[in-house]
């Protein structure tokens, strides 16, 4: 618990601020009343400090990650300049956020419920550059532009196929004119634009081929919306679409959160099969940086239009396998969340 002082460092929370918002710029921080407050606090007087006019909107907490904000919300995220999202739950996939970028909105994503001492050590200190070189490799290395096949297994019994035929897209390395921070506005699906900067971040985004995955997914980290699991969250697909979900209470509560919040595309897995990137990641219990810890996989269930593929859900949740296995057209590249083949740079 904090006391609602802000102490230690504010560098790493102002970095992607600096880096996008401009003088004159209208602003809006969406927020939750359950959100740590000295996050926003900060925040907003760092947009006041370059110039920016930053508004405050605030509700209770949504009862589910992607619920949109209340209506007055929704309206004004289309008429702002930038987005920043600081809500206890993932909004990032949420309609209204969708619809923002798709009107030229970017986006700034730090929500997930990540306080002010996560702001200050960890994922966030990683460099950015680097993960730009790892991003390059971990695609033109790990993957290949021509890889068709991936299997994962894991300790806990993952075992998994499908398939990324024509999937793999290789980022350039970045170049001298790179700026750690910036919101990107490229975009692999020109149905779905997506100007927006994640924060923390640090993976590289794979939508495997929809309907290819067969096999037995075991989530032995993190999940959307339940944070670290105490047991193992096992899913059985055949065909692209989850047939089962077993395991101890977090696999009934997510039984229950489908059947109550999805859809008939929300079952839909793998959506993303992303691969982590940054080493200075922690196990946080926290979505937002656990997905990015160097070396692990997030599988993802639901929408995948955000990630180059062509499917559309009210769901999207990632569950973070820790030390996976890799297997690329069957030669192991990831052996227990260890890379096989250079990703620092060339060797």
């Amino acid at each position: 618990m904090n006391n609602g002082m802000i102490t230690g460092t504010t560098e790493y929370i102002r970095y992607p601020i600096l880096a996008n918002i401009k003088k004159g710029m209208q602003v809006l921080v969406v927020t939750d009343t359950a959100h740590d407050p000295r996050v926003w606090q900060v925040v907003m007087s760092t947009i006041s400090e370059v110039g920016a006019e930053g508004t405050l909107a605030m509700f209770d907490p949504r009862p589910a990650d992607y619920f949109d904000p209340p209506r007055a919300v929704c309206e004004a995220m289309l008429k702002s300049d930038v987005n920043i999202l600081l809500a206890t739950t993932g909004m990032l996939h949420a309609p209204a956020n969708f619809e923002a970028m798709r009107a030229g909105v970017p986006v700034i994503c730090m929500d997930g419920g990540m306080t002010l001492e996560m702001f200050q050590s960890g994922a966030v200190t990683e460099d950015q550059r680097q993960m730009a070189v790892r991003q390059h490799y971990v695609a033109k290395n790990i993957f290949g532009e021509n890889a068709k096949i991936c299997r994962v297994t894991s300790k806990y019994g993952t075992d998994f196929t499908y398939s990324v035929e024509g999937r793999i897209f290789i980022p350039a390395l970045p170049d001298e004119t790179f700026v750690p921070y910036k919101i990107n506005y490229m975009t692999r699906n020109a149905k779905y634009p997506r100007p927006r900067f994640l924060y923390p971040n640090g993976e590289f985004n794979v939508p495997p081929v929809e309907a290819t995955g067969n096999g037995k997914i075991v989530i032995d980290l993190t999940m959307h919306q339940f944070g670290r699991l105490k047991t193992p969250i096992e899913l059985t697909i055949k065909d692209g679409r989850i047939t089962s979900i077993d395991g101890g209470p977090e696999a009934w509560t997510l039984r229950n959160y489908l059947e109550k919040f999805g859809d008939e595309n929300a079952t839909i897995c793998p959506a993303e099969a992303s691969i982590g990137i940054n080493s200075k990641a922690m196990v946080r219990g926290v979505q937002r940086e656990d997905k990015n810890i160097l070396g692990s996989i997030h599988f993802g269930i639901g929408t995948n239009v955000d990630v180059g593929g062509t499917i559309y859900s009210n769901i999207h949740m990632d569950g973070v396998i820790l030390e996976p296995t890799l297997y690329v057209d069957g030669e192991m590249r990831m052996e227990y969340g260890r890379f096989l083949r250079p990703v620092e740079g060339e060797a």
